[in-house]
């Protein structure tokens, strides 16, 4: 510690180190036996001290006789042998005294959180005591937390100590200051970071790889020795490691086993160059950060190929619901059974199923049929609609012209007949005669038009329907005319 603190906590030191020496001098190094032949006159007998019990003994006092010189590090060392041979708390106790006087606050808190555990009924002097250093220290602590770029297994070492591997189950403890960072991991650079760790405060520790590299470690599931695809490219032969970047990365293998390994289901130790030709799926590789990623392929064997041809030319191919390009196609294929699709924009799709043969190549030629052209056929529908509506409402009007003229021309004919005896009219009649002909006239036009209007809405129906051709064998249309009224009747 610097300035006024560390001035504060080097003067609680010296008070309190000459009462932790008296409260652990006060208390004997576990229970001790008296030399052989002799007896404490108001105990009973005890058994012989063990050897790892005298040797314990002799490092707690080496341990002792160091800490009253204020030799704490030749101390800790001695007392952590004493404590590995017998579990004592006065060891545990000048333990994190030592680690308190070499200013490894984190450690001494552990040590005294760990020595209350082991012994939670402690002296009340002694647990006054503990209680006291454990206050002091948590203020002289703080914690520390890994984020960025924090490879899981690797380890993290502060200060040059290691104190754990990543990823940390709870944050890290350490003593306040400025502490060095660093995590390593087999096979990557270190990544170093210093931190301001303060007191009593959560820190973050910021990592930043020099290195965007994960391993990759390609193996073929048959022990083959094929060659190494990754992301379009040969990068070498099975079995096959290599530094690659974070991310995903497309992997194969291919090549050719002789026909002897193959059928002998032995695993060769060369490439070949002929025989039969094997090819594995491509496989998608998620590699992560300093870490490894193993991925295993099985090949199999392709020595039998495919030709596709479409018509239309450029349609897509997929074989066996996976896309391996556009029309015309030819490649190799695994032995056996495969589902192919052919399809294209603005034809219906064709699927089959082919069985491939060893050494032996089948072409297949798919036609594709055109799809309806469903916007053409609304936009005739609509137009049929449109003149059937018009064709049959200048039929209608027409027909309504028919039935009101014919009407008023009928009654103007019985009144004349009326007044023109043996169809002998007076001049004064002439006007009712030129009108009774008038209304004729428009009776016969509205008809005819009526006529023509239904039939021209008949004709464009039958004749726009689509599929009228088929559809309209069976199809019939009856027509009634009246002086009030028009009905078509139909069968479609």
């Amino acid at each position: 510690m610097i300035g006024r603190r560390g001035e504060l906590v080097r003067s609680f030191h010296s008070r309190t180190l000459v009462a932790w020496i008296l409260a652990l001098g006060l208390l004997d190094f576990g229970a001790m036996a008296a030399p052989p032949g002799k007896t404490s006159p108001d105990k009973a007998p005890q058994a012989a001290v063990s050897s790892e019990e005298a040797e314990a003994r002799a490092h707690f006092e080496a341990g002792v006789a160091h800490f009253d010189k204020q030799e704490y590090r030749e101390a800790l060392e001695v007392f952590r042998r004493s404590l590995w041979l017998k579990k004592n708390r006065n060891t545990m106790g000048y333990i994190a005294s030592c680690l308190k006087q070499l200013g490894q606050y984190d450690d001494a808190l552990e040590q005294y959180e760990e020595m209350r555990r082991e012994y939670p009924k402690l002296p009340a002097k002694i647990e006054a005591m503990v209680a006291a250093d454990i206050a002091e220290l948590s203020g002289l602590v703080g914690t520390l937390i890994m984020a960025g770029d924090a490879p899981a297994g690797a380890s993290l070492f502060v200060d040059d100590r290691l104190r754990g591997r990543l990823p940390l189950d709870k944050p890290l403890r350490v003593s306040a200051g400025r502490r060095a960072v660093r995590v390593e991991k087999e096979g990557f650079e270190p990544i170093e970071r210093t931190v301001d760790v303060r007191a009593g405060k959560e820190n973050v520790a910021e990592l930043v790889a020099a290195s965007t590299d994960g391993w990759l470690v390609v193996n073929e599931k048959h022990n083959w020795v094929l060659h190494v695809e990754l992301d379009g490219k040969d990068v070498g032969v099975t079995p096959w490691q290599g530094l690659v970047n974070v991310g995903e990365h497309k992997v194969r293998v291919h090549g050719f086993i002789w026909e002897e390994a193959l059928l002998a289901c032995d695993a060769p130790t060369t490439v070949a160059e002929h025989g039969a030709k094997v090819v594995s799926r491509v496989a998608t590789a998620s590699v992560r950060l300093y870490e490894e990623t193993r991925v295993v392929l099985g090949a199999e064997e392709r020595d039998a190929s495919l030709r596709v041809e479409s018509t239309p030319k450029g349609a897509l191919l997929m074989i066996d619901d996976g896309q391996v390009g556009l029309t015309p196609w030819e490649g190799r294929l695994p032995l056996g059974e495969h589902v192919i699709e052919v399809s294209a924009r603005g034809f219906v799709s064709a699927k089959q199923t082919v069985q491939l043969e060893r050494r032996k190549q089948r072409e297949l030629s798919v036609s594709l049929e055109r799809q309806p052209d469903l916007v053409a056929e609304a936009r005739a529908a609509r137009n049929r609609k449109i003149g059937v509506g018009l064709a049959y409402g200048v039929g209608v009007a027409g027909l309504g012209v028919f039935a009101v003229t014919g009407g008023l021309a009928l009654d103007r004919v019985d009144d004349l007949d009326e007044r023109c005896p043996d169809k002998q009219c007076p001049s004064t009649e002439a006007g009712n005669q030129r009108v009774a002909a008038a209304l004729g006239t428009a009776a016969t036009v509205g008809l005819v038009v009526g006529g023509l209007g239904a039939a021209a809405g008949t004709t464009v129906l039958l004749l726009t329907r689509p599929g009228g051709g088929e559809r309209g064998a069976g199809s019939s249309v009856s027509a009634g005319v009246g002086l009030g009224g028009f009905e078509v009747r139909g069968r479609f």
